[in-house]
């Protein structure tokens, strides 16, 4: 059954008269009688009576309108609906975010929110490496992480600017950056290298710059659990300054500095399953993000 039938039926009702019903509808009235005899040919029966005071229902067309217009309710909140989504005003976002962006991430995704309130968030706290496999697998619309590998399919904007810091348990001396070798007394808690090989490997490269290499006596799975180890005293660690800022604990943080010590942290999607809402929410946070209140647009990779 068409849509346009039900309408140029529903329209007849509301007039009661063929002329009237066609210059409703901008057709001629000869189009108006073939498109009701079409829906009469499909309902199996005749919908109106045809008299000197123009058409009246017939108990089947009664029985159609009841249908009719529940219908045609659906369809126009469906097109409205479909109209938005083309727009970027609705839909589904699933969105990665790591330590790094605990803070950043949920004030950017709340501006959007407020200016897109139909759409439909989920946020998932996942290591970049699973996120930038989330979104060439397709389980990922866009992630807060650090920048993809060359020539991934992925593309990158940065938004923040995260630094390596050396975390001691409060009353542990600070000892300046030459003299790290201190701390190997006290010992290293890490982060798997399996659940964070980007900040592994970041911190490895700057070790290797400084010449010192960390007496690691435990592992943890996740930052959170690293940095607790360090607050009960029990280590010393590298981690990410913007993380442990949003984390509560006993324990005090120095910047390190080095050509190793910062890296970019941003947003990160696949480049051919840009949806209108995905579009609109990168072009929220590029005119909204720390790297870019100067520019205009975004960088990709």
């Amino acid at each position: 059954m068409e849509i346009k039938l039900l309408r140029s039926f529903i329209q007849l009702i509301d007039t009661g008269h063929y002329g009237k019903a066609s210059a409703k509808l901008f057709v001629t009235q000869s189009t108006l009688t073939k498109q009701i005899q079409a829906l009469e040919a499909a309902m199996g029966g005749a919908l109106f009576e045809r008299g000197r005071h123009g058409a009246k229902l017939t108990p089947l067309g009664e029985l159609l309108q009841r249908e009719a217009q529940p219908l045609l309710r659906l369809n126009d909140d469906v097109d409205r609906k479909m109209h938005r989504a083309i727009a970027g005003l609705t839909g589904y976002l699933d969105i990665g975010f790591g330590i790094s962006t605990l803070v950043a991430a949920p004030q950017l995704i709340a501006g959007f929110r407020a200016a897109t309130p139909d759409c439909s968030i989920t946020l998932n706290d996942l290591p970049s490496r699973e996120q930038h496999q989330r979104l060439l697998d397709g389980r990922l619309d866009i992630g807060f992480c650090r920048a993809p590998e060359e020539d991934s399919g992925l593309a990158f904007m940065p938004v923040l600017e995260e630094h390596l810091a050396l975390v001691l348990p409060r009353g542990v001396t600070m000892p300046a950056q030459d003299r790290l070798t201190e701390l190997n007394e006290l010992g290293f808690v890490a982060l798997s290298p399996s659940r964070g090989p980007g900040l592994a490997d970041q911190i490895r490269r700057w070790c290797s710059l400084t010449g010192f290499e960390p007496r690691i006596v435990q592992y943890a799975d996740d930052i959170l659990t690293v940095h607790a180890i360090v607050s009960a005293g029990l280590g010393a660690a590298f981690l990410p300054w913007r993380g442990v800022q949003a984390l509560a604990g006993s324990s005090h943080m120095q910047p390190l500095s080095g050509p190793e010590s910062r890296w970019p942290v941003g947003i990160c999607w696949h480049r051919k399953h840009t949806s209108p809402l995905l579009a609109r929410f990168i072009d929220h946070v590029s005119k909204n993000h720390e790297f870019g209140q100067a520019q205009a647009g975004w960088q990709s990779r």
